[in-house]
């Protein structure tokens, strides 16, 4: 019996001892969103200089200090009305938070076709368009509709998805990072 405590002992020593050496595991972002949809991205955004719905300008500036996620989108897309009320409603919950959308359109028609969309779906988030999709190769390409992007708060391009953006699966994480911007 005294033998099988020592080895007991000694077993848990050698546990306590692996264990304890080894750095904490960091947990992934995104890690329980499923792969389906996911897309790679580079590391950054690209330079963003784009004229507004709301007649400003969006810059890369714009980005600082706040998680965003950029929605490439059109009025024509089906997908893109599904998620588009989900996306509103964070937007309001979370208007006073380090937080934003930012629509890119890839409608050809302009603000023409964007704005009374806009205007009837409440988009009370930032507008622009990219109708020949460059600004979309900036984020790795966008070749199907809706492609979603979080980008964080140093401008670096954190998920990518296509189709339909789950967002209940990227919430618990966006919401972590949120949460650290406004603890530091």
């Amino acid at each position: 019996m005294l033998a099988l405590m020592i080895r007991f002992r000694a077993l848990l020593v050698a546990v306590v001892i692996v264990t304890g050496c080894n750095e904490p595991a960091q947990t992934e972002l995104f890690a329980d969103v499923p792969e389906l949809g996911r897309v790679p991205t580079p590391e950054s955004i690209p330079v963003i200089d784009h004229e507004r719905m709301d007649g400003g300008r969006l810059t890369n500036t714009d980005f600082e200090g706040k998680v965003s996620i950029v929605n490439f989108w059109a009025t024509w897309c089906g997908p893109c009305i599904v998620e588009i009320p989900e996306f509103v409603a964070l937007q309001e919950e979370w208007k006073d938070r380090p937080f934003q959308f930012v629509g890119v359109s890839l409608d050809e028609e302009g603000f023409d076709a964007v704005r009374p969309f806009a205007e009837d779906f409440m988009m009370q988030y930032p507008q622009i368009l990219d109708p020949k999709a460059a600004l979309g190769e900036g984020f790795g390409g966008v070749y199907a509709l809706p492609v979603t992007f979080v980008v964080g708060p140093e401008g670096q391009i954190l998920a990518g998805h296509a189709g339909l953006f789950p967002l209940k699966d990227y919430l618990p994480d966006i919401e972590r990072l949120v949460e650290d911007i406004e603890n530091s």
